[in-house]
């Protein structure tokens, strides 16, 4: 097919103008190509519109469904496409694809999907694989085998829990030089300059193009580069200005619509069965659209076969860890993708970076597990580790019937030395530990008189004054006659020393011990082991509460310290309560006693005259009916209204009329 046509500068592409009730929808312009039922659920879903809103559209319309697809038929466009949203269809639910349809005997037409078209089973919006859901054995019977290890999933099967419209490949930009032009592609050749033209030409099934001006021109075989080399010679045969020394004619090949090949994914895959994709898919492209392995598929040995052979085996597990898709080829028409069953799997768990079950290749050892696992972690145990192994049914006898074994390593070892590689075998579960939370080569030191109480390291021929220093010191308060330091041994068993710690500090020979690991020390302050001497004020002073006893403390040093009194406070006497110190023998109350207080805070000779003894207790009365001032407040027909305080408790309302003016 040729379709020549004047270059115009400017030229937008045409927007969807499919049906009224959907045109709101699918406004933004995109080429007529690229109507793929992917393409036109994201132009539906940036539209902010709902399938069931798009569906009611519809409906409200009154078309029926054959009249929507002629209608879609006439103005160029794929019904297909749009039967997700016709009325009756469950949203989400199945979907009639061409995807299983045979191989087309004929180039494909303009409305041919460019993208991977997934099989009606499919959920675009949601993939229906998670591989959590299926609970393969080997997870379960970790569970079985080690508690402890909880949910353990094989590796690398939760990147295609995702729609395949992820990851399909993009339907516009450019496409590589590389790019091996086959029947189906539509070539776009651009002459400009002196002479500006664009042809565009279907490649035939003979893999040739028909160009005005130079012919048919064979692209069997050639890449996109190689094409456009080609075109372009023989361009220049008719147009000097193209070889000039100043070229005045430029020639251009690119890529309009690409073809579709026809793949099939099978084998251990969620959906297996035939499928359409695009020229540029990959092998991953193809797995996205099969919902990839499951979890008793390899990710391992992907098999490529072409022409009744095994072109390529690809490992997944290098695009998953490495991001590199040197093995992710382009597929062809009539390929198949085949997913054999798993094969070896091993279990490491622990201090791993990427704890999980992993398939094993033939060959591969401990390290390469490490490798794949990202390593051990800086939290890992290195005297041992420990694999729980199925023994094979070959060696059972030899083991007196002992099906399950387990058998320690030391780690430390098989890190430094990469000869050391133990070999592992189908089901095996690595186990790597952690280290303990005890840091060993510690003491401490607590108290609230230790200025700096915390863990310190414990340095060669350490000593009690020596902790004490690194902890800045002690406090006044501190008690010197006697000390704790508990010391652990090394069955974790405990035992308690007793020192002077101020002849421990003093380097006393007998007093200043030596610490060993994990020694523990408490030094005390003299108010832990001895009531402090306390007083206690209430009443009518501005700070109530329970204040230091200190020596010769008087009733007015007391009445200070708590704010002074209030304006309610009687001046007269304040009543002083006492412990009785023979009150428990004879069965007597507190002693009261009534001591003046003086009408200012100047320093008399009275004050010395009573002081407070430990747990007096100071109550200062208030004036018997006692009040600031009594307001009333008069509104209405007098002279003066307003605010009026009491002249006393018994004025009477003419009084208070005659002082408002009346």
């Amino acid at each position: 097919m040729e379709r020549k046509t004047k270059r115009r500068s400017g030229t937008i592409p045409r927007s969807i103008r499919v049906l009224t009730v959907v045109v709101p929808l699918l406004s933004s312009p995109f080429q007529a190509s690229a109507q793929s039922e992917a393409d036109i659920r994201r132009k539906i879903e940036a539209s902010g519109h709902s399938e069931s809103e798009v569906r009611q559209k519809i409906q409200d319309s009154g078309l029926t469904p054959e009249q929507v697809r002629q209608r879609l038929r006439d103005a160029g466009y794929n019904p297909d496409a749009f039967d997700r949203y016709m009325p009756g269809n469950r949203a989400g639910g199945p979907v009639e694809s061409r995807a299983n349809q045979p191989v087309p005997t004929s180039a494909p037409s303009e409305s041919d999907s460019v993208l991977a078209s997934p099989p009606a089973s499919v959920e675009l919006s949601r993939m229906d694989h998670d591989i959590s859901a299926q609970t393969p054995e080997f997870t379960r019977e970790i569970l079985s085998r080690v508690p402890s290890a909880g949910t353990v999933m094989p590796f690398g099967y939760d990147i295609f829990r995702y729609s395949p419209s992820t990851f399909e490949p993009l339907a516009t930009g450019p496409v590589d030089p590389d790019y091996p032009i086959g029947p189906g592609d539509e070539i776009v050749v651009s002459v400009w300059g002196d002479n500006q033209y664009t042809y565009n030409s279907v490649v035939s099934r003979e893999a040739t193009i028909s160009v005005p001006d130079i012919g048919q021109v064979t692209v069997n075989g050639l890449t996109l580069a190689q094409a456009k080399r080609l075109i372009t010679e023989r361009f220049a045969t008719i147009y000097s200005g193209i070889r000039a020394r100043r070229p005045t004619t430029f020639v251009d090949v690119t890529l309009g619509k690409l073809r579709t090949n026809q793949v099939f994914i099978l084998g251990d895959v969620v959906r297996p069965g035939g499928y359409t994709i695009s020229s540029v898919s990959t092998v991953l492209n193809a797995l996205y659209s099969a919902g990839g392995p499951t979890a008793r598929g390899s990710m391992r040995d992907v098999r490529i076969i072409r022409h009744n052979e095994v072109f390529r085996r690809v490992d997944l597990y290098g695009y998953i860890l490495t991001g590199s898709r040197a093995e992710d080829i382009r597929l062809q028409s009539g390929d198949i993708v085949f997913v054999p069953p798993i094969g070896k799997t091993i279990a490491i768990l622990g201090e791993i970076h990427r704890p999980a079950i992993y398939e094993m290749r033939l060959g591969e050892r401990f390290h390469d597990l490490l490798g794949l696992s990202g390593g051990v972690l800086a939290t890992a145990l290195l005297d041992r580790m420990q694999i729980d192994r199925i023994v094979p049914f070959a060696q059972r006898d030899s083991l007196h019937g002992m099906d399950r074994i387990a058998l320690d390593m030391p780690l430390r070892g098989i890190l430094a030395d990469s000869t050391q590689d133990p070999e592992l075998l189908d089901k095996d579960i690595v186990q790597v530990f952690r280290i303990g939370d005890v840091r060993k080569n510690t003491v401490s030191i607590s108290g609230s008189v230790i200025r700096h109480p915390g863990t310190y390291q414990l340095k060669p021929a350490m000593h009690i004054s020596d902790l004490v220093q690194a902890a800045g010191g002690y406090t006044q308060d501190v008690y010197l006659d006697r000390a704790a330091l508990v010391r652990t041994a090394p069955d974790l068993s405990q035992s308690i020393f007793r020192f002077n710690v101020g002849k421990a500090v003093a380097k006393d020979l007998e007093q200043d011990l030596e610490l060993t690991q994990l020694d523990a020390i408490y030094v005390a302050s003299i108010w832990d082991i001895r009531d402090r001497h306390i007083v206690q004020i209430t009443g009518n002073v501005r700070k109530p509460g329970t204040y230091d006893l200190l020596h010769g403390m008087t009733i007015m040093d007391l009445i200070f310290a708590s704010g002074g009194l209030k304006e309610s406070a009687s001046k007269l006497e304040a009543e002083i309560s006492r412990i009785d110190s023979t009150s428990i023998a004879t069965t007597k109350g507190a002693r009261i006693y009534l001591v003046p207080i003086s009408q200012d805070y100047g320093i008399h000779s009275q004050d010395t005259s009573f002081v407070l003894q430990e747990y007096d207790e100071v109550f200062v009365r208030e004036i018997p009916d006692w009040e600031l001032r009594r307001n009333v407040t008069i509104t209405g027909e007098v002279t003066f209204p307003g605010i009026y305080s009491l002249k006393s408790k018994d004025e009477r309302l003419s009084s208070l009329l005659a002082r408002a003016g009346g």
